[in-house]
């Protein structure tokens, strides 16, 4: 993909008083010339202001309120690509604070960058800010951040972009090379949310054990679970108590019947044992006819609910022949595709006036409707008959149920009065030991019942494991998809060529006045993961002071620069620079035609000719190749 380059055609500021005031560039090089406090800072304030700054006037910053009252609007053309705009901020108009207005069509600056982003072909992305699985939300990498490498401001001269997280300056330098794009894909994005969601689920999983462990072994006995809970430990300890009870019930069994030999006479114990039997038989019986009664029941709400739907349905049916019998007269007046009138049409008598199509002989067409209906109803009405009928026989069936329900309660009463003079004896013998074993029993069967409430809680563990595993399936196709993107990117060429801009306007400041540069060629280093610019082996900052930071600073937009006419790079061509009038203590004013000299130069070229320079300086005298905007009136504080 070409670059579409920007450049800035005219800028604009209008008095509160009334009148304007404006400047004019060109593409290639404009030099804004000016003595101290001529309010070149300040033009450029402006167009900065202009291209998306979110606050409420250019002029925000300065101490001196007087030129947000001395101005209400600004104004610029700009050009993108072989289109041109006109771009105001009216910050003294209601409700015109935060907006943009582009052709007189207001957006707010966020939706004013997504704009400029679409003409210059830039795609919108997010990226993350330091480490991927951090967990923060990934930014956009929004128009202004890559304003902070093409605007370099007058106090700015410290770094590639000043006061500009690392991670911010990456993504903004491969959004630049065309790479960003291939990094920062919907892919990996999504493969980090779905690690992130694994990472969360896993520490669930992990703190829900740990709880689970802790509260299991202070609800349940030292020895039911002895090690991590888990489906295995439970099951074990189940098996742990099912035995024991088991035991306990064969003691008191073992302990009743020997009370029972013991007091009870011989002839009397075969009955006491028959009405044992009898008795358990009934309890059996007892429970099945509710289970039957219940079941009855529940079938007995299924058709009541049928046969009220039913009847339901009959009501409409009846309602639907009434309404065909009221609207059966009317005729259509009006098509029913064009809604135009519907005029008889000379045809045969036989044939359809609105389709034209042959009417049967046969008039029975007229009361197919109504037939289908009444056909309907009668089926609908049998249906209901039916369900009657099985109300009818359900209800019988839960009576008997019932009745049997109650006689089965009659003997078993009859049965536990016989038995009661046996068990008073049989109790005041053994009643003890029976109550110790019953106690222990009962004990039993409420750490089974905690057992299987902690059965329970672990299915909350395996329905997390489930969830990690199913997101672990969508994970890995997406770290095939990520990590062949990523070995497709080769970062050399785009640093190279970055590399290559940069050197050779050192190599020119050689050219132009020998022993400029005496330092190492400038090396860049460029991952997905880090950016780092090199003099030697040492980082930049590290290595330069005084106006080598200047060169350098200056080789750092060429290089940028040069990446425009670069195929599926995305720097825009434009370079806007405050130079500063001293520079770490240095005077630069000898310095200016200096450092501007590489950039006319390139912008002399042919395939640089839609890109633009605009920098600030004292003088430029005897420079040529650049188009001047000189300013004359200082203000006063």
């Amino acid at each position: 993909m070409t670059t579409i380059f920007f450049s800035i055609l005219s800028l604009n500021r209008r008095f509160a008083t009334g009148g304007n005031e404006r400047l004019f560039f060109e593409e290639g090089v404009n030099l804004l010339v000016g003595s101290p406090n001529t309010g070149k800072t300040k033009w450029l304030q402006t167009l900065d202001y202009l291209l998306g700054d979110p606050g409420p006037d250019p002029f925000e910053d300065d101490e001196d309120e007087g030129l947000a009252l001395k101005y209400d609007a600004a104004s610029a053309q700009i050009r993108i690509g072989e289109q041109t705009f006109w771009i105001s901020r009216r910050w003294k108009e209601p409700g015109g604070k935060g907006k943009v207005y582009v052709d007189q069509e207001p957006m707010l600056a966020r939706e004013f960058q997504h704009w400029l982003l679409d003409k210059l072909g830039i795609p919108l992305l997010n990226f993350p800010k330091g480490n991927p699985m951090s967990g923060q939300t990934w930014p956009e990498l929004s128009f202004r951040m890559l304003l902070r490498h093409i605007y370099r401001r007058q106090g700015f001269w410290t770094d590639l972009a000043d006061r500009q997280p690392e991670a911010e300056q990456l993504a903004c330098v491969l959004q630049f090379s065309g790479l960003a794009e291939h990094i920062f894909t919907s892919d990996y994005g999504t493969l980090v949310e779905y690690k992130l969601q694994v990472e969360k689920l896993k520490l669930q999983r992990e703190n829900y054990a740990a709880a689970l462990n802790q509260l299991s072994r202070e609800l349940l006995a030292d020895g039911d679970i002895q090690l991590d809970v888990s489906a295995a430990t439970i099951a074990a300890a189940k098996t742990r108590l099912e035995d024991h009870r088991t035991r306990l019930l064969q003691e008191r069994d073992a302990l009743l019947s020997t009370a029972a030999d013991a007091v009870l006479p011989a002839g009397q114990r075969s009955r006491v044992a028959e009405l044992g039997v009898l008795r358990a038989a009934t309890s059996v019986g007892i429970e099945e006819i509710s289970r039957r009664q219940k079941e009855a029941a529940e079938r007995l709400g299924e058709v009541e609910r049928y046969r009220l739907d039913l009847t339901e349905e009959i009501k409409r049916m009846d309602r639907a022949a009434d309404a065909g019998a009221i609207l059966a007269d009317l005729r259509i007046t009006h098509c029913p595709a064009c809604d135009q009138t519907v005029r008889p049409t000379i045809g045969h008598s036989h044939d359809c006036f609105l389709c034209h199509q042959h009417l049967p002989a046969d008039p029975m067409i007229e009361g197919m409707g109504t037939a289908r209906l009444r056909f309907e109803r009668d089926r609908l009405v049998g249906e209901l008959a039916e369900a009657d009928e099985l109300l009818a026989m359900i209800g019988r069936e839960a009576e008997k149920l019932a009745a049997d329900v109650a006689a089965a309660e009659t003997e078993l009463r009859a049965i536990d009065r016989e038995l009661a003079p046996a068990r008073s004896t049989v109790a005041a013998l053994a009643q003890d030991n029976v109550s110790a074993i019953d106690l222990m029993v009962g004990q039993i069967n409420e750490r089974d019942r905690q057992l299987d409430r902690v059965i329970e809680a672990l299915g909350v563990g395996l329905e997390i494991t489930r969830e990690i595993a199913e997101l672990e399936k969508l994970i890995a196709p997406l770290e095939i998809s990520v990590a062949a993107s990523t070995r497709a990117i080769d970062f050399d060429i785009p640093a190279e060529q970055l590399e290559v801009g940069m050197n050779a306007y050192l190599e020119t400041l050689n050219q132009l006045q020998p022993q400029t540069w005496r330092h190492n060629p400038v090396r860049v280093e460029l991952s997905g993961r880090a950016f780092r610019v090199l003099v030697g082996r040492r980082i930049w900052s590290k290595a330069l002071g005084g106006t080598d930071s200047l060169y350098f600073l200056m080789a750092y937009h060429y290089g940028l620069l040069t990446l425009s006419t670069i195929k599926d790079c995305h720097y825009p061509g434009l370079v806007i620079i405050d130079v500063p009038g001293d520079f770490l203590g240095e005077k630069i004013g000898d310095k200016e035609n200096f450092i501007v000299q590489p950039f006319i130069d390139l912008l002399s070229r042919d395939d640089y000719a839609r890109a633009q320079v605009i920098m600030t300086g004292a003088s430029f005298e005897g420079l040529d190749g650049a188009h001047f905007q000189r300013l004359t009136h200082v203000h006063i504080a």
